[in-house]
């Protein structure tokens, strides 16, 4: 790949030194460099540790066909040994990505791990470093523009310090031979290392472009250190900027539209403050007041609790005003904290969010109010980052069926989301920028995962489906060949629950071999004349003619299903008895040692119809439904809809399989509800029905 970082800079010559120059271009890049590795580590220390949280199932998922290659027990002490060693490879893995930042380590350069030059090359060091050269060219491939964009803004810096690929810490090369002296100590084979890699290409490598964009806003605006001045460095002036929007059009019809709300539910907690000519409180004083209430917040009374968010600050405002004359809450800021509250109202009465992760996202509305005050575009914008997070962490907290480790992995996450914005940083409006890039990340990672999972699923059944239809194929062949034949007990139940087998691989697999499916059919056409009493000499002859081939395609097709050894022995025995009777009497008559045809009773079951059986029948593909057991409730989505349903939780995993008939009797039951969900985010419920007077 062509070097990135290197194009486009001056150098300065030896002969021609600038000491001051120099210097000060050292100071730059030194600055540069901590503001990319704080940038970077960011971002790419929750992903790793996400991926290391999880790496059992990950590492699962990546190791694919060669899992079949384990025994059960050597697979789970894999996977446990796997789970021990985690927090390792979480921890060497920073120190070694933390130590690509510091300069003496890259002017050491990069110790590539060549396999190709290692004496006595094995097949397996072969794989991996094939395997390891795919994922850096996959990277570098996936990132091209991400990465060339970072170097023309880079080259664009006073000073113009070189970066090159060799020494980039955030090159994809680097990160990813850190990953393989991080691995190359654990106790895997090469097989294992590769599936590790993966693991780590799909959780955390695959976030690189984001991470990439984010150092080109973040860290391309550091202020170089003036030219001009010689003897001193003055102080960096902190660039500030007016957070507070004026109110856009959008808002005031927002605006309009909360007043006709307000008139039809009048009167109620939400009606206008009555205004007092005392002035207003500033967005500092009410954000202030926020953080207190936030702080106190278990303090409250219930009832005090269920009261509407201004009110709640104009109490505490009053009480840190010390006795000096009270002000009140402008218009524009009230009515911000009333949509803030309604929001959270709604929350409070989701009936699918789960009373755990009700009561942590609740916890949001003091820092939510706080980063909306003055910001109108949350309110008319759904990519704002603060909408955004808010309304992404809500949606992750629906269907999460909490008995399920990744669906608390997932909890964990919004807990630890909560736990960030309640504190001081998410009364800023950069702290809920940040991790709604954050989350945003960890949730399109889960959903990736999920979406893969599901694919299986639904490859799954239409592999059963494909067998299910085959198998009836099979069944209506040994139907025809039965036909009016009066067949031994013992020949038709062969027939019927052994060679349906030989016959249905030779089916599935006809298109590849599509002669044996001609020979399974024969060979059971031929063992139902074998058995047949035998008209003449001419018919006895017939039939010892066809005896060897047909013992012989017989144990091939038994072999092929790898039937029992002495059930398949038993068989031969009888059958060959069977022959040498028929073959020794002239006459057999058409009713001895027949099969006695067994009369299928007419299905006497009766369905239902009623409302249970409409619903079951309309349900969708993408359905949610609560089905209450024993256990609990168990949250399932509908993904699959054919001769039976099949319902997966959030994390992809198939959850219930079961014909529609059954669902309509779980409905019916009450054991399983059709949950009718809104496709509106959180925050478009309330504003859709607001403008929808």
């Amino acid at each position: 790949m062509t070097n990135l970082f290197l194009n486009n800079y001056k150098t300065i010559a030896m002969d021609d030194p600038q000491p001051l120059t120099s210097e000060i271009d050292n100071a730059h890049h030194a600055r540069l460099l901590s503001k990319m590795k704080a940038a970077f580590l960011q971002h790419f220390e929750p992903a790793v540790s996400d991926c290391c949280m999880r790496i059992d199932i990950e590492f699962g998922l990546q190791l694919g066909r060669n899992r079949e290659r384990m025994s059960k027990d050597g697979y789970m002490k894999l996977l446990d040994y796997l789970r021990s060693v985690r927090n390792d490879i979480e921890r060497d893995y920073l120190a070694r990505v933390n130590a690509l930042f510091d300069a003496s380590q890259q002017k050491m350069g990069a110790g590539q791990l060549d396999f190709s030059k290692i004496s006595l090359v094995s097949d397996d060091a072969v794989k991996e470093n094939h395997a390891i050269s795919q994922l850096i060219r996959q990277c570098e491939h996936s990132f091209y523009e991400d990465l060339t964009a970072l170097n023309k803004q880079l080259a664009l810096q006073p000073g113009k310090q070189t970066i090159a690929d060799s020494q980039n810490p955030v090159f994809p090369e680097k990160l990813v031979r850190a990953l393989v002296e991080t691995v190359k100590p654990l106790k895997l084979d090469a097989d294992c290392r590769i599936a590790l890699y993966k693991t780590f290409e799909v959780n955390v490598f695959s976030q690189l472009g984001f991470i990439y964009r984010e150092l080109m806003q973040r860290c391309v605006s550091v202020s170089p250190v003036p030219l001009y001045v010689v003897g001193e460095i003055k102080e960096e002036v902190p660039l500030t900027s007016a957070d507070d929007e004026q109110p856009s059009a959008e808002f005031r019809l927002l605006q309009q539209k909360l007043e006709q709300w307000r008139l039809a539910w009048f009167p109620s907690a939400y009606d206008v403050l009555l205004a007092a000519n005392t002035g207003y409180y500033e967005h500092f004083e009410i954000i202030n007041a926020l953080q207190v209430l936030q702080q106190f917040n278990d303090d409250l009374e219930p009832a005090e609790r269920q009261q509407p968010l201004k009110l709640r600050v104009l109490k505490k405002l009053e009480e840190l005003s010390f006795g000096s004359k009270a002000k009140n809450i402008a218009r524009d800021d009230e009515d911000v904290l009333d949509i803030v509250s309604l929001i959270f109202a709604e929350i409070n009465r989701d009936e699918v969010l789960e009373d755990t992760l009700k009561t942590a996202i609740l916890q949001l509305e003091a820092p939510f109010a706080a980063a909306s005050l003055g910001r109108y575009s949350v309110f008319t914008h759904p990519a704002n980052p603060v909408r955004q997070l808010l309304d992404e962490v809500f949606a992750a907290g629906l269907f999460l069926n909490l008995d399920e480790h990744d669906d608390r992995l997932i909890q964990l996450r919004i807990a630890n989301t909560v736990k960030k914005m309640t504190r001081d940083s998410g009364f800023e409006l950069s702290g809920w920028v940040a991790e709604a890039h954050e989350f945003a990340v960890y949730m399109n990672r889960q959903q990736q995962r999920t979406q893969l999972i599901e694919e299986n699923a639904r490859q799954l059944m239409q592999n059963q489906q494909a067998v299910a239809a085959s198998r009836k194929i099979v069944s209506s062949a040994i139907d025809n060949s039965t036909k009016d034949k009066a067949l031994p007990a013992a020949i038709s139940t062969f027939l019927r629950e052994v060679w349906v087998e030989v016959l249905l691989d030779a089916y599935l697999h006809k298109f590849e071999q599509p002669e044996q499916w001609q020979k399974s059919l024969q060979a059971m056409d031929e063992l139902i004349i074998s058995v047949m009493p035998p008209a003449d000499d001419l018919a006895k002859k017939q039939v010892l003619k066809l005896l060897p081939g047909l013992i012989a395609e017989l144990r091939k097709g038994l072999k092929q299903i790898a039937y029992d050894k002495q059930a398949q022995s038993r068989f031969f025995k009888d059958l060959a008895v069977w022959h040498i009777i028929l073959m020794d009497k002239k006459e057999k008559s058409a009713g001895e040692n027949s099969a006695v045809p067994v009369e299928v009773n007419p299905d006497t079951t009766q369905t239902i119809v009623d409302d249970s059986t409409a619903q079951a029948e309309n349900i969708a593909e993408g359905d949610w439904v609560a089905f209450t057991e024993e256990s609990g409730k168990h949250w399932g989505k509908l993904i699959w809809k054919n001769a039976e349903l099949l319902f997966v939780g959030k994390n992809g995993v198939k959850l219930l399989q079961l014909p529609e008939d059954e669902l309509a009797e779980k409905l019916r039951q009450r054991q399983a509800l059709i949950i009718k969900m809104d496709k509106k985010t959180i925050t478009e419920r309330v504003l859709s029905e607001l403008t929808s007077l």
